[in-house]
């Protein structure tokens, strides 16, 4: 989660995640994935569970990003509005800018990109936001 909103598809095309100053970079197999290991099905749902850790290659990380892309691109042609998109571009373009350090955008980059995303919608009206389009068969 906090390495995804770091990057675009033009970081990957321009090579920019290999460049450590850059906000873009991602280390490779630095990065690692969390998951709820549920235990036995017996087990309350209470009970404290155990973390599953994973660590990604580059490579797969890039696989993250192109996958998202795509699913980004899919949704445009349905005429949805990706919200998510729409933050991230405004975040990166305030870290560009200097507004938000690099370093505390590579620490906190989900939780940014969470705030940028509940004031965005909070400041739209809900009459404003956009409904899929539905297409005649």
């Amino acid at each position: 989660d906090d390495v995804l909103p770091r990057l675009t598809f033009d970081d990957v095309v321009q090579r920019r995640f290999l460049d450590p100053k850059h906000r873009s970079y991602i280390p490779d197999f630095e990065v690692y994935l969390v998951t709820d290991e549920d235990g036995p099905e017996h087990l309350p749902k209470d009970q404290i569970r155990k973390a599953g850790y994973y660590l990604l290659s580059r490579q797969m990380v890039l696989f993250c990003i192109e996958r998202r892309k795509s699913w980004r691109f899919l949704q445009s042609k349905a005429g949805i509005e990706n919200l998510e998109y729409q933050a991230q571009r405004r975040l990166l373009k305030k870290v560009d800018a200097g507004d938000i350090s690099v370093d505390e955008f590579r620490a906190e980059a989900a939780e940014l990109l969470r705030q940028e995303i509940d004031g965005a919608t909070d400041k739209k009206p809900a009459a404003s936001q956009k409904a899929p389009v539905s297409r005649p068969n």
